[in-house]
């Protein structure tokens, strides 16, 4: 590999004299580098005029195949290194629908592979999106988006219930199960409907179907502040049942007819084949939802 980065400097400085100057070595010496891989491979790689050098054709064969070579054991040493120090994980989620899981998943999954290096990300579904796609996450956690052009492949964790989010002191509070016609009128709460798209179709194709007229009072970009309105007395909200809502001054209620349960999903590029602790990753994940 040696020989082959000084033959490169040697085809990209033009002369052996600047490429000796750029490797710290000196002309006699980098010459001899030079005849000895000439020598070892068994053809003349340059042609040597009285002031510069240019490769033949086998020299120039010898310069592109090199760059793949060296690239290709870079990144060879680098999956070494990063081996060494732990493979990374990147999870992007939303703490709405997955929240409760991560816990119980991590635990074990470092278990299993102690030298990993996690990383957890609280953020929008468009923002997980841009992320899998840019490379900068490994698996995002949310309700799968119609159509994804097959840029993602989502595997089904669970499925979740919807609940209605009511004050405590609110009258609905105290009845075991709400009724659609319960929520006309009333002031709604959701998340942003830039942000969660799948979740404002879900929510409204719901209230449409069943004839529901409600003003929307506020939008939020995550599960806690949404919360903290619905306590406020600002509205009420649809949020999934294992949204971890406990200690506060609400309840989740279940609501006649249901809507359809979310389907909370792991998403990952394409088809590539899953990476082994990947793969442990979201099998922990199904496992903690049926637990």
């Amino acid at each position: 590999m040696r020989d082959l980065r000084l033959f490169l400097a040697v085809i990209e400085e033009g002369g052996i004299s600047a490429a000796g100057r750029r490797e710290n070595l000196t002309q006699p010496a980098l010459s001899r580098r030079i005849k000895a891989l000439e020598g070892e491979i068994g053809v003349s790689l340059l042609e040597r005029g009285a002031h510069s050098v240019r490769p033949t054709p086998a020299g120039e064969l010898l310069a592109a195949e090199a760059v793949k070579l060296l690239a290709a054991a870079e990144a060879a040493l680098e999956r070494v290194r990063a081996s060494e120090a732990g493979a990374p994980l990147r999870v992007a989620y939303a703490p709405s629908l997955a929240g409760d899981l991560l816990g119980m998943a991590l635990e074990c999954f470092t278990q299993l592979h102690p030298r990993a290096r996690v990383s957890l990300f609280d953020v929008s579904s468009s923002e997980m999106r841009g992320g899998l796609a840019e490379g900068r996450f490994d698996v995002i956690i949310t309700t799968p988006s119609e159509p994804d052009d097959g840029m993602i492949r989502w595997i089904p964790v669970c499925p979740q219930d919807w609940r209605v989010a009511v004050p405590a002191g609110d009258p609905l509070a105290s009845r075991e199960l709400l009724e659609a016609g319960d929520l006309d009128g009333r002031r709604l709460l959701l998340f942003s409907r830039d942000d969660y798209p799948e979740y404002w179709r879900k929510v409204t194709g719901y209230f449409r179907e069943h004839g529901i007229n409600a003003r929307v009072a506020g939008e939020f970009d995550a599960a806690s502040s949404m919360a903290a309105a619905v306590e406020a007395g600002m509205g009420l909200a649809l949020m999934a049942e294992r949204s971890q809502v406990a200690g506060r001054r609400l309840v989740l209620k279940r609501i006649d007819p249901a809507p359809e349960p979310i389907c909370v999903a792991a998403g990952v590029a394409g088809k590539r084949e899953l990476p082994g602790p990947l793969e442990v990753f979201i099998e922990e994940l199904r496992r903690a939802a049926g637990e």
